[in-house]
């Protein structure tokens, strides 16, 4: 193979073949499989396809349109690529000239892709509204004809028919109400393609490389500007990362001085060993199930 040709390999979310990067150009899933190179690219020999067996996808937006799930998930792709580049740029795998273009690109995909998630969360929203509100109407005609047939202006056979025709309608509506609920409940789920665990390691993830811009820049390995651009996005992501996972935290935290507060009567011998590890396990359990 030439060294100006691009190894490829099969996607396992979306099953096509695709460049050996970090994810996958059709479907933005990423590729387990794909080494980092950054410089020149190594000569690989061709490997034989394996016969991959497509896995069962993750349902994180359940009863929501496919193009609702794949907004949310290029939103959550753009985050990663962003973190992936910083990552390489820290450790030097590439220049700041290139870095801080690329970085700007995916900044502005990202920032394309909420303001369409915010146009399709008002559109959705309003349109809810007006269902909801022909729900009610059909409610009251309901009630109406009811009243209408105990005074005798309507036979039984006009009312069962009207009755039948308003039921339908009524089905209707409540199935496109709960597919309504489900796209805008899906939209405001920032995130919600990712475990909250896999959540918490991404903000530890930002924050380790926002202190190590910092130090960075009192070295001067990086320019004001690059720095000030980057350390603004940092920001608004580990607070958006913060508002997600605030619950969460303060729930781990209640747990750990519990965990502290066990130990300390163990030290004072008020528990025995056996009791002191039960209990110790039961905490340790219900913070990992915080994070699951």
């Amino acid at each position: 193979m030439s060294i100006l040709e691009e190894r490829r390999i099969r996607c396992p979310s979306c099953g096509r073949m695709v460049p050996a990067m970090r994810y996958c150009i059709y479907c933005g899933a990423k590729l387990p499989q794909a080494t980092r190179q950054i410089g020149g690219l190594q000569p690989q020999p061709q490997q034989p396809a394996p016969s991959i067996t497509k896995p069962t996808k993750r349902s994180f937006f359940p009863g929501a349109k496919d193009e609702i799930e794949q907004l949310m998930s290029r939103i959550t792709v753009m985050h990663e690529r962003k973190a992936a580049l910083l990552d390489f740029f820290i450790s030097g795998e590439v220049s700041e000239r290139v870095f801080i273009k690329l970085y700007k690109e995916y900044s502005g995909k990202l920032n394309d892709y909420l303001k369409v998630r915010m146009a399709k969360l008002e559109e959705l929203k309003g349109s809810l509204e007006e269902k909801k509100d022909l729900l009610s109407d059909i409610a009251m005609k309901l009630e109406e004809i009811e009243i209408r047939t105990k005074v005798g202006e309507i036979d039984a056979a006009t009312y069962n028919r009207k009755v039948e025709e308003l039921k339908d309608e009524e089905r209707r509506l409540s199935e496109s109400i709960n597919s309504l609920n489900a796209d805008i409940k899906a939209l405001e789920n920032i995130f919600g393609d990712k475990r909250p665990s896999e959540l918490r390691d991404l903000e530890i993830k930002l924050e380790k490389f926002k202190s190590s811009l910092e130090k960075m820049g009192e070295e001067g390995k990086v320019t004001q500007e690059t720095l000030n651009f980057v350390m603004e996005d940092l920001e608004k992501t580990l607070k958006l990362l913060d508002s997600l996972l605030k619950d969460r935290k303060e729930r781990e935290m209640r747990i750990r001085e519990q965990l502290e507060t066990l130990q300390t009567r163990y030290k004072l011998s008020e528990l025995s060993i056996e009791e002191y590890e039960r209990r110790k396990r039961e905490l340790q359990a219900e913070i990992d199930k915080i994070w699951e």
